[in-house]
Order: structure tokens, then C-alpha cells, then sequence
């Protein structure tokens, strides 16, 4: 079926975004099970041994009514916690470890009341309910997984900082980051000013440092797709069973007209995007607002065929690129790596 993107509708509900906080059909399927440590790294065999006891811990808790509920604290008390203060995971680590994959099992695995977001979702969130409303609905879960921590700017700061405060004791917060909680801000804004709320988040977690290598380059994976094929042709007897046909001004209207955590709607409907006439972002917002719909793309594995003059390097500026939304900017051109296949003609 061919979709134009106003048969798309976005009249979705704040409910329904939050029933959407799973991982989606790429990571659907992962567990613990099937995430392969690499030998070299033992720090890979180590975080997957202590969130499955934190998990499987977790659901001893919460499905036996008998058990003496003494709180997370004393409960999580095995040896690989002992002697620590405090119960929450930070996963520190680079492209390529597997650290969605993991995060994305904790998710599958609990049965518990749940949730599985990136970090830009729950900022969105925080603007469009406020902090204090998303502390008394993220209250109410057991579980709240967080992909992808970052801190761009103060006011994100402040937030995060409230939010680890005052959000329940006993909702135990897993995320995963590229950067260490004591880089968090460095060379983004003046972090020194923010010692405080830096302290806050940091003092959140216990940090686990995943080392590996990028699963990608082990299998060899190429950065950018390209085909010699007529982009129209092949569009024409591609058989996807949903594909969209959109223009780059036409996709940008639409995610500028809608909350970028609706954005998630259109991959969800659409197996294959076909975009024409990708080029080189001349403001920052648009990028910013590309970036995450690659990201909700990426999450729902979709297909993505492109057809530009340009090669995905040139999308972003050096100044885009040398902001505070740098690992924003890079990870989306990583994905679209992944994702999509490049046409010239």
C-alpha cells in the first residue's frame, strides 16, 4: 500500500505515546540469551550478569506478595552490589557494545510495570506534561529504562536533576550513555556552574564502563549503501507492503506541524520511506528534529531509500556538528548508515 503523508494521522494520545515507551521491532526480540559477550571484554559478561540479577531480583519482589518487602536497598544486597548506597545502573560505553540490546532485555524480561524510552523522549515528555507531572506518572512504574543519556544544557540539567530527586524510591532507573556521569555537560555548557545538579544525577547510579568493539565494523557493515539503480524505478517495483513517498521539504513540514514524540506514528505505519532530494540542513531545529525521526526509524527498523546529491556527511555543518548536539547529529548519521540505501539518479 502507498501512503501520502496526509493519509497519516497524527491525532495520537498522550496515553498511547506512553503505551509506545517499549522497544520496538528491532530490539523486540532481544534477551539475555541471545546478547553474545565478547571474550576479550569481560566488562560485557559482567553487566550482563548484573542486570539479569537486578531483573530477576526485581520480579521476585514485585510477584511475591509474601515476600518481606524491605526495600530495594537491603533486597538487592547479592555480592555484586554489596556495599553499594545506592541501586540504579548507569551503563557507560561506546557505539557497537550492545548496550540498547541489553537494556531492551531488561524490558522484555521484567514483569513488572514498565517503561523503555530514549533520552530525548523523556524531555519531550518533561515538556509537555512538566517535570512535576512526569514524576507522578513515572512514579507509578517499577522499571523505567533510559537509552541514550545526555546532557545538552543547563535547563535539561535542572530537570534531570529534579526528576532523579524526587521521582519514587522503589522504581529502579537502568540507562545507558556514551559518557561518563562526570563528563556529562563537559565542553556543552559551563558544567561547574551545575556542580550541584551534576552531583544529583551522578549519585543516582552505580556506573558499569562496557568496553568492546563496535558490533558493526565486526560485521564489516558498509557506512553508506548506494545503488546505480533509477530511484523511481526501483521504487516502482519495490513490493514493500506499506511505503511512503515523500519529499525532504514535504517530511520536514510535517515533523515541524507535529510533537516529535508522535513522529514514531509513521514508521509505525509504513514498512519502507522513500525520501527525495535530501540536502544539507540549514538550521539547526530541522536537523535536531531529523535526527529523532531517524532514531523512531531506527527503532522500528524501517527501510529507508534516499535519493540526494549529497553524501550523509554533508547533511549536518561543522557547527552543527561541533555543538552541544554533537552525539545527536553523529548517532543519526551512524543509523541512516544502517537504515538506508542512497540514489543519485
Amino acid at each position: 500500500m502507498l501512503y501520502s503523508i496526509k493519509e497519516i494521522s497524527f491525532e495520537v494520545s498522550i496515553e498511547k505515546c506512553f503505551e509506545n515507551l517499549r522497544p520496538h521491532p528491532k530490539f523486540s526480540d532481544c534477551t539475555f540469551e541471545n546478547y553474545l559477550p565478547d571474550d576479550n571484554y569481560p566488562s560485557q559478561y559482567y553487566i550482563k550478569e548484573t542486570l539479569m540479577d537486578k531483573i530477576n531480583r526485581l520480579n521476585e519482589y514485585k510477584n511475591k506478595p509474601n515476600v518481606l518487602k524491605k526495600g530495594f536497598f537491603g533486597f538487592f544486597s547479592k555480592k555484586v552490589d554489596e556495599g553499594l548506597p545506592i541501586k540504579n545502573i548507569y551503563i557507560d560505553g561506546g557505539y557497537g557494545v550492545g548496550k540498547t540490546h541489553l537494556l531492551s532485555a531488561c524490558y522484555n524480561t521484567a514483569d513488572v510495570k514498565k517503561a523503555f524510552m530514549s533520552f530525548g523522549d523523556l524531555n519531550y515528555f518533561f515538556v509537555y506534561w512538566g517535570v512535576e507531572k512526569c514524576i507522578d506518572e513515572f512514579s507509578k512504574l517499577d522499571l523505567l529504562l533510559i537509552d541514550e543519556f545526555e546532557l545538552d544544557d543547563p535547563a535539561t540539567t535542572r530537570m534531570i536533576a529534579k526528576f532523579f530527586s524526587n521521582i519514587n524510591k522503589n522504581t529502579l532507573i537502568i540507562t545507558t550513555s556514551n559518557t561518563l556521569p562526570s563528563d556529562l555537560g563537559k565542553f556543552r555548557f559551563q558544567a561547574d556552574e551545575f556542580a550541584r545538579e551534576l552531583g544529583v544525577i551522578a549519585n543516582t547510579f552505580k556506573t558499569v564502563i562496557v568496553e568492546g568493539e563496535d558490533y558493526r565494523k565486526k560485521k564489516h557493515q558498509v557506512k553508506r549503501k548506494v545503488t546505480d539503480e533509477h530511484f523511481y524505478e526501483f521504487f516502482k517495483k519495490d513490493n514493500s507492503e506499506s511505503k511512503l513517498l515523500i519529499t525532504i521539504d514535504d517530511l520536514i513540514s510535517t515533523l515541524i506541524d507535529n510533537h516529535p514524540f508522535k513522529y514514531f506514528v509513521i514508521p509505525e505505519k509504513v514498512e519502507s520511506i522513500f525520501i527525495e532530494g535530501l540536502e544539507p540542513f540549514p538550521h539547526l531545529n530541522n536537523a535536531l528534529r531529523f535526527a529523532h525521526f531517524i532514531d523512531s526509524c531506527y527503532y522500528y527498523n524501517t527501510n529507508i531509500f534516499i535519493r540526494t546529491d549529497y553524501k550523509p556527511q554533508d547533511l549536518f555543518s561543522n557547527e552543527m556538528l561541533e555543538s552541544c548536539f554533537q552525539k545527536k547529529l553523529l548517532r543519526c548519521l551512524s543509523r541512516l548508515g544502517e537504515l538506508s540505501v542512497f540514489f543519485d539518479k
